[in-house]
């Protein structure tokens, strides 16, 4: 005769038991599918932001060129590695920085076109340039969209003829 002490094979029935246990326990604390849980839900951007940072030395800016993609809001740090008073400019743009040795000069702005703006310092005399792009996926919608059909397939529609 066995004691309960002896290791005992578990059958079916307590398998089913403890798995049914356990499957109740997870239904009640609220176990939820990946699309129900926190992690999915749909969330909405301001739209693309980039920031950029500017030293103005003496020899000139640094970075000379920029790039940006049209619809991003940009903020631009600026400093200056000179004691001498220089400035950030974008020309057309209303945005001035001053750019002083040790200190950050802070600004923003959104682009929401094509172009080429020209960024200066007037007391300086430095020049850079920025350059704002139209992003590849936005080009490549485009050209999806202006895709025409051969003008020699034309579309068949039945008449009745007349006897």
């Amino acid at each position: 005769m066995r004691t309960p002490t002896e290791d005992t094979p578990i059958n079916a029935k307590t398998t089913f038991t403890v798995s049914l246990i356990l499957w109740a326990l997870l239904a009640w604390q609220g176990v939820q599918a990946l699309e129900d849980g926190p992690f999915a839900k749909d969330r909405t951007f301001d739209g693309p932001k980039r920031e950029i940072s500017i030293i103005v030395t003496e020899e000139g800016f640094y970075p000379e060129s920029l790039s940006v993609f049209k619809g991003e809001t940009v903020r631009f740090f600026v400093t200056s590695t000179s004691t001498q008073k220089s400035c950030f400019i974008l020309k057309g743009k209303d945005l001035f920085l001053a750019a002083e040795n040790g200190k950050v000069s802070e600004g923003t702005f959104f682009f929401d076109r094509e172009e080429r703006v020209d960024f200066y310092c007037p007391t300086t005399k430095q020049k850079g340039r920025l350059t704002v792009l139209e992003r590849p996926q936005d080009k490549l919608e485009k050209k999806v969209r202006a895709q025409r059909k051969i003008a020699s397939e034309r579309v068949k529609i039945w008449m009745p003829k007349e006897e």
